[in-house]
C-alpha cells in the first residue's frame, strides 16, 4: 500500500471486538488482490469491549493500517473523524460486520476518475425483516421526494472523491449522514454513478437498522438536515 493512496477506508468500529480482527484482514486482503493504493483508518467509536486492543494490534501488524480512538459520536462522528487523516483520492465508509472480497469493491474502484460520487445499488436486501424492506423501498422515495436527489440506494457504500468530500460539513452523526453526504455534494456540483453490487450477509449480530429506535431516530434526523438544508436555500 502506497503512501499516497487512491482510496482511504474509513472502518468505524463501536464494541466490535468479536469482528474487527477478521473484516479488517479480509479488506485488507481484498484491496492487495485489486491491486489499489489504500489506506484502512480504523475509528474505535468509544468502544466499551477490547475493540481498542484489536484495532492497534492490527494498525502495527498491517501495512496501511491506521487506528484512531475517539468518544462515542455515532457513524457520522466516526467517519468525520477518519476523513480528517485520510490521505487516499477516494474515501468510503466500510462497516465493521460486513465481510470483503475482492468483487465487492471492484465496482467501486472501476469508476475511479470517471465520477465524483459513486454509488453503490443493492440488487438484493438480504437478512431484511417486512418492515426494514418497507423502509428500504420508501427512504430512497422520500428522499427524492425532500432534496430532488433521485439514486435507487442512498444507505449503502459510496466512494467520494476527497477533494470535494472535504468542502462540506456534515451535521448528522447517525444513518441521515450518508444522505447529507450526497445531497451536499450534489449542490456542489459533483458527478455521480450507481453501480450494482452484491448485499453481503452480516458477520455476526443485529443490524442496528431493524430497531424501531432506530428508524425512528433516522426519520427525526433526515428531517432535522431537510430543514437545515431548507434554511441554507433561502438564507
Amino acid at each position: 500500500m502506497s503512501a499516497a493512496p487512491a482510496l482511504s477506508v474509513v472502518l468505524p468500529a463501536y464494541n466490535e471486538e468479536a469482528l474487527l480482527d477478521g473484516c479488517v484482514r479480509q479488506l485488507h486482503a481484498a484491496l492487495a488482490s485489486l491491486q489499489v493504493a489504500a489506506e484502512i483508518i480504523i475509528v474505535n467509536d468509544g468502544s466499551r469491549d477490547r475493540t481498542k486492543e484489536i484495532a492497534d494490534r492490527l494498525a502495527a501488524d498491517l501495512p496501511g493500517v491506521i487506528a484512531l480512538h475517539q468518544a462515542n459520536q455515532g457513524i457520522g462522528g466516526a467517519f468525520r473523524a477518519g476523513t480528517t487523516r485520510a490521505t487516499g483520492d477516494y474515501l468510503i465508509l466500510w462497516p465493521a460486520d460486513m465481510p470483503a472480497e475482492p468483487a465487492d469493491l471492484a465496482p467501486f474502484t472501476k469508476q475511479f476518475g470517471q465520477a465524483d460520487v459513486i454509488v453503490g445499488v443493492r440488487e438484493q436486501r438480504l437478512g431484511y425483516n417486512p418492515l426494514m424492506r418497507v423502509n428500504a423501498w420508501l427512504y430512497p422515495k422520500l428522499v427524492a421526494t425532500l432534496f430532488g436527489l433521485r439514486l435507487r440506494d442512498v444507505n449503502w457504500i459510496h466512494a467520494y472523491r476527497r477533494s470535494l468530500f472535504t468542502r462540506i460539513t456534515l451535521t448528522q452523526r447517525g444513518i441521515p449522514m450518508l444522505v447529507e453526504a450526497l445531497v451536499r455534494l450534489r449542490d456542489l456540483g459533483a458527478t455521480f454513478v450507481e453501480v450494482d453490487v452484491q448485499m453481503k450477509i452480516r458477520l455476526g449480530g443485529v443490524a442496528s437498522a431493524s430497531r424501531l429506535k432506530v428508524m425512528w431516530r433516522t426519520l427525526t434526523g433526515l428531517f432535522t438536515f431537510w430543514k437545515l438544508w431548507r434554511g441554507d436555500r433561502h438564507s
